[in-house]
């Protein structure tokens, strides 16, 4: 049994979403659509709205597009019936018992679209907000169908797309032999990001024909999902494809075209998933004694040669060697600061500085008890009953323990850059922190301690039922709480889409969610009316905040503070503007090295 099987279970739906054979819905003729890109016929969706699914928005990036920028791909001729989900990116399958095995196809370049229930003479002039949402899932796992949208779509009256990306080391591959490609996009990368970018501008030139306003575009994601947005907003090839941007737990984290490429013991060092590190697996895996020979035999090969061996693997084979982690996520370079797709420094600096980036409005925010998800499966902290069901071993511990992953994810992801981005664009952004946590207690668990305002758990209450389902949080006791959460989320989602400012979610009587000004903090509290419900409140979370009260922290031995530090401040974060090597030898973390130290759960 994995250690992270049960947390797995309760929070990501992913495993009962994903790889479902069923029998796809009947097209009906009012969801006949002829957009540039050819017809298509949708059908009939939940919450009185049409849905056109699976519709490929770039060419398939297989061959010699393996590691290029997506091309664009012709229209079709035919009516094209979009009933079906498209395939989902290569990665390791989350469903309990898959194992190793690679799941998905590399002709994934597919999106979605809800819309409410327009007559097909409506569409031209309805000219609707369009949200398209970016999933999560480390950027190595997931798809588009974590985001069905028809219940936001046919409630708050927008459309909504969901996309296909191309995941880890087929999304994000950094290797000298690229830059011999024909354009600097094709040697950037960052393909993932570009697949992103071929969505946004397909949408940008059809969604019109689907009743949206090609001027009106909102991206949001979550994890993952969020942190591809943030790096969007600072991405010259993506200026102008939207305009407002909602981040949900997500991150600031670039990564310098060193870590991607480099050996382990290069003066700079690569990452452990670097391309060149990858590479001596691989010709270990196909003969090579030993890394020094697999290191040899990489120098001695042409750059044609290299890239030639490696696009003739399958994802399987280069998925491989990989080191997997939770729910089938492993560890590799993605967001590159390649100075063509993302800016070469850090996002902190180029947001200090307006000129740098295209303002928009935006919203950030993280869910209180983020690191709930991951550190439930912490064998220091959680021991598990019967040897499957997770039990706290103690609560107050686990509590202390947990905030400090938690604060630190708010103070770099949420309330730093927050405060450089006010400073930058003024009265547009807007800050949130989720604290929904009214989880059943099931006897031998109590989720609401075990996991609270867990990472992930904030995902249906903006998207609805179509938002990776939480079976197991639900319950007769929280329904009433929930549903009106969601109806509240939504409609502050949906008002800032259409509006660029959230106001007050489209309903009188509600919080007017103020912004987040330059000097002082302004944030919105999601929760239900047990803890206070929606509101306003001037708390925040600075880095400076966590460091204190973790240096303070007597009931911490040396070991674990640094081990702390360590994890937040640069191993998860990779947050330039926060890690301080002097600071960390004299919290006495000298005799620990933080190469040695290893991610957070």
């Amino acid at each position: 049994m994995k250690k992270l099987l049960f947390a797995a279970l309760v929070v990501i739906a992913i495993a009962l979403v994903f790889f479902q054979s069923q029998q796809p819905p009947e097209a009906v003729d009012e969801a006949l659509r002829h957009p540039p890109a050819g017809d298509l016929i949708g059908f009939a969706e939940r919450y009185d709205t049409y849905a056109w699914l699976g519709i490929p928005y770039a060419q398939p990036p297989l061959g010699d597009l393996r590691w290029r920028a997506p091309r664009p791909l012709a229209h079709w001729q035919e009516l094209r019936e979009a009933t079906r989900y498209g395939e989902v990116c290569p990665q390791f399958g989350q469903l309990p018992g898959s194992g190793d095995r690679v799941q998905g196809s590399e002709d994934c370049l597919t999106l979605n679209i809800w819309s409410p229930r327009l007559a097909p003479e409506q569409t031209e002039d309805a000219r609707l907000p369009v949200m398209v949402w970016i999933h999560g899932g480390g950027n190595t796992i997931g798809s588009s169908q974590m985001g069905a949208g028809y219940q936001l779509a046919g409630t708050q009256n927008v459309i909504v797309v969901s996309i296909n990306y191309r995941l880890g080391l087929l999304g994000w591959f950094s290797h000298p032999a690229l830059r011999e490609q024909n354009t600097p996009e094709d040697a950037s990368g960052n393909y993932g990001l570009l697949d992103q970018i071929a969505a946004l501008r397909w949408v940008h030139a059809n969604i019109a024909a689907f009743g949206g306003d090609p001027g009106n575009v909102t991206i949001f994601g979550e994890s993952a999902g969020a942190r591809d947005v943030v790096a969007l907003l600072a991405s010259p090839p993506a200026q102008g494809l939207f305009q407002r941007a909602i981040s949900q737990s997500g991150s600031l984290r670039t990564e310098p075209v060193s870590r991607a490429e480099n050996y382990r013991d290069d003066s700079a060092p690569g990452a452990a998933g670097s391309s060149r590190e990858l590479i001596n697996q691989w010709l270990i895996r196909a003969g090579a004694k030993d890394r020094a020979s697999a290191r040899a035999r990489q120098q001695q090969m042409s750059n044609a040669e290299l890239m030639s061996w490696l696009r003739a693997k399958t994802p399987a084979e280069l998925l491989a060697p990989v080191q997997r982690r939770a729910f089938g996520m492993y560890e590799t370079v993605t967001n590159i600061r390649d100075g063509v797709v993302l800016p070469i420094d850090s996002l902190f600096t180029v947001f200090a500085n307006p000129e740098r980036y295209r303002p928009v409005p935006v919203i950030l925010g993280s869910n209180r008890d983020e690191s709930k998800l991951f550190m439930s499966g912490d064998p220091e902290l959680v021991g598990k009953r019967f040897g499957v069901v997770p039990a706290i071993k103690d609560l107050e511990t686990y509590n202390r323990i947990t905030a400090y992953f938690s604060d630190g994810w708010k103070a770099l992801a949420v309330d730093e850059p927050a405060a450089v981005l006010a400073r930058s664009q003024g009265d547009s952004v807007f800050v949130y922190r989720f604290d929904w946590d009214d989880e059943p207690d099931y006897g031998l668990v109590n989720l609401s301690q075990l996991l609270g305002a867990a990472h992930g758990v904030d995902i249906p209450f903006v998207l609805g039922e179509g938002g990776s389902g939480l079976p197991l949080l639900a319950s007769g006791a929280n329904r009433a709480g929930r549903d009106l959460l969601t109806r509240q989320m939504m409609g502050y989602w949906a008002h800032f889409a259409r509006n660029g400012h959230p106001g007050n979610g489209g309903v009188a009587g509600q919080p007017m969610w103020e912004n987040r000004p330059a000097i002082g903090s302004r944030q919105m509290i999601f929760a239900t009316a047990k803890d206070g419900g929606v509101r306003m409140d001037k708390g925040e979370m600075r880095a400076l905040q966590v460091k204190q009260r973790l240096n303070a922290d007597s009931r911490l031995g040396p070991g674990r503070r640094c081990e702390i530090y360590a994890q937040i401040f640069l191993i998860n974060f990779h947050a330039d503007a926060f890690w301080n090597q002097q600071e960390y030898d004299a919290m006495g973390c000298a005799e620990y090295p933080p190469d040695s130290i290893k991610p957070a759960s």
